[in-house]
């Protein structure tokens, strides 16, 4: 029989007295951040499902930015992610308000970051033009690059919001804010692409009022009296410049190694929207399901963050070392299993993205088929 420990995260005593991993402890933490995570790949499937309605010159076009795109977000919302290391580590401490001060100091830091999303956002044609896209392809990408990038800032927001709640372990929390997104992404998508008939800018904007519902949500959490009485979460508003230095110089860091990371792929995919857009809309299609593999592993990886950044702030490193080393076991075999289950399904998952009338949406599909094996193998 094992007994909890006290003092320190996912930790129990067997019987001959020895320190296990508690598994259970883990699960309950990580099962809503990957719900979260698994809401964000299904956020853009769900923006990919919208533009395979409109073509595939439209899926080819997304195909040819998102990976560039998602290099700038990554590379300037890197202090929305640095919260969580800050606030598990006050959290593990006992030092509550310090906490909530990491937290709003993070949506500063956001929100100072701004211009240069807005100077990215100017600097999408610059950006495509070396690449000599086809004019059609080019012109579409474009018209969602300027306003996408423009509200990419709330992108980052969010993230420093649902740092603080994974950070102090209500998983839940996140699971709520990521899910009033996604339950927001599909009317706003619809009513900007269509009814109003935007198209392809219609798809930007659709996302930025997701995320704009979503932070708001975030918001009234981390602003509710449960919160604010443990916390002190409308206490600890004002900026503190020496705090937010400290997130800047460890987030952008941090922005810049997962923008890095990316970095090949958004070439890669360039590279194939030169050869031509069928080739194109299928990798797109394709790196949208795989998602499915690794995005809900980062969200157990987070809650792995998450009890490392507790052990560490109690002061037992070597805690720490183990329970790391405990979900990196379990990340590999999740993504594995997933990889297999998307094998499995592709044929009848990939119709469904790419069902426009054009003559290139069969072609799109046949050819996906085959990239899924590669990249499925790739998760594994």
């Amino acid at each position: 029989m094992s007994t909890p420990e006290p003092g320190l995260p996912a930790v129990r005593l067997g019987a001959d007295g020895r320190r296990r991993v508690d598994g259970r402890v883990v699960a309950r933490l990580a099962a809503p951040l990957m719900l979260t995570n698994a809401i964000q790949a299904g956020l853009n499937l769900t923006d990919t499902w919208f533009l395979g309605r409109l073509s595939t010159d439209a899926v080819a076009a997304m195909g040819a930015i998102y990976w560039l795109m998602s290099c700038a977000t990554l590379m300037l919302g890197g202090v929305g992610f640095a919260v969580q290391s800050f606030v598990s580590q006050a959290d593990g401490a006992g030092r509550r308000v310090r906490a909530a001060g990491a937290a709003w100091n993070g949506l500063w830091a956001g929100l100072g970051c701004w211009p240069l999303f807005a100077l990215a956002a100017l600097s999408g044609g610059l950006l495509l033009h070396p690449f000599r896209l086809d004019a059609d392809i080019e012109s579409l990408a474009l018209s969602y690059w300027e306003p996408r990038l423009y509200g990419a800032v709330l992108g980052t927001l969010g993230w420093a919001m649902m740092s603080f709640f994974n950070g102090i372990g209500e998983t839940r929390l996140t699971l709520l804010t990521a899910l009033v997104t996604l339950l927001a992404n599909v009317p706003a998508n619809q009513f900007f692409m269509f009814d109003l008939g935007y198209g392809m800018a219609g798809a930007a904007h659709g996302t930025n009022l997701a995320q704009v519902c979503g932070l708001v949500t975030g918001l009234a959490l981390f602003l509710g009296p449960r919160l604010a009485g443990r916390y002190r979460t409308r206490l600890t508003w004002r900026p503190r410049l020496a705090v937010i230095r400290r997130q800047l110089a460890v987030g952008l860091p941090v922005g810049v190694m997962y923008a890095a990371d990316v970095l090949g792929v958004a070439m890669m995919q360039m590279m194939v929207t030169q050869v031509g857009k069928v080739g194109a809309a299928a990798t797109q299609v394709v790196m949208m399901l795989t998602s499915l593999a690794y995005m809900p592993t980062l969200g157990l990886a987070s809650a792995g963050t998450t009890v490392v950044g507790q052990a560490i702030g109690a002061g037992d490193r070597e805690w720490a070392d183990r329970l790391g080393t405990f979900v990196i076991g379990c990340c590999a075999g999740l993504m594995f299993g997933i990889a297999a289950s998307l094998l499995l399904l592709s044929p009848w998952l990939l119709p469904g993205f790419l069902a426009g009338n054009d003559a290139e949406a069969s072609a799109a599909i046949s050819l996906a088929l085959l990239l899924l094996w590669p990249a499925a193998i790739a998760q594994a």
